[in-house]
């Protein structure tokens, strides 16, 4: 049966088999072909055996398509590697409804879904962490009855000055209201634009009323990147309790080029927008 199946005479000096370095990638499908014909006794059918090679290149292209389910399921079990609908399955095991994807790319969802799992919460640190987690800049926080943040003047007493944080034009500090319990003002920095893709936005410079890339845009459309309903969704799960917080968004300057690319001087010091 062997003999009709294959199609070929047993040969009873096969050429020696000759073992060298790989020249295949592991687990493709030549790979698995060249591992099942070591197997197979040399006296049973002739080196080279075009029937018998199709048929076991055939089983070997679907067992390498299978192997390579084994890498894309490992990469789903971690939230450092998951991608694509996986991420938002991983993040629905763990917050359930509480975080959505939101039109966000899979490494800005992870960023949130590693903040939104692993972040400190109900604490002033806690809601600063998280907020740089997804804009990676450091929010400016401020709380007007704290007098760590609001500072305080000097004092004098047995000829020692002591108490003294800040004076006019230095040091760190700001006008503190004790009418303010529990309060804190938030200067959110942004780090990445967000809206809706390919659209220009005010002093853009790819659109115009009636030319170039524009829209209008309402409560419903869906809007990418970090977005300031996500910033807020974030400071909500984080925030002190029974505290309320008062949030101002901001966006870094950046540097002026030229077409080459080349950051512009005014003759000492770096061009930047406002």
């Amino acid at each position: 049966m062997l003999l009709l199946l294959f199609g070929q005479q047993s040969d009873p000096t096969p050429p020696p088999v000759v073992v060298t370095e790989a020249a295949t990638a592991p687990s493709t499908s030549d790979d698995i072909v060249a591992r099942v014909k070591k197997l197979i006794p040399h006296r049973w059918f002739r080196w080279v055996a075009p029937y018998r090679d199709a048929i076991i290149g055939g089983l070997a292209d679907s067992a390498a398509w299978n192997f390579t389910l084994i890498a894309y399921a490992k990469a789903q079990t971690r939230l450092a590697t998951a991608y694509g609908i996986w991420l938002d399955i991983f993040c629905y095991d763990f917050l359930g409804g509480a975080l959505t994807r939101s039109g966000l790319q899979d490494d800005s969802f992870r960023a949130v879904i590693r903040a939104t799992i692993l972040q400190e919460r109900v604490t002033r640190a806690g809601m600063s962490n998280a907020v740089t987690r997804i804009t990676g800049l450091v929010p400016l926080i401020f709380e007007p009855w704290n007098t760590g943040d609001t500072g305080g003047y000097a004092h004098q007493a047995s000829g020692v000055i002591s108490g003294g944080q800040f004076g006019y034009g230095v040091g760190n500090g700001g006008y503190g209201n004790m009418n303010l319990p529990a309060q804190v003002l938030m200067q959110v920095h942004r780090s990445a634009p967000s809206g809706v893709p390919g659209v220009d936005g005010y002093d853009g410079t790819i659109a115009g009323y009636g030319a170039g890339a524009i829209e209008y845009v309402g409560s419903t459309t869906q809007l990418e990147g970090i977005t300031d309903a996500l910033i807020y969704n974030q400071i909500n799960m984080t925030k002190p309790t029974g505290s309320i917080a008062w949030i101002s968004f901001t966006s870094p300057a950046l540097v002026l080029t030229d077409d080459a690319g080349n950051p512009l001087t005014d003759g000492s010091n770096l061009l930047v927008t406002k």
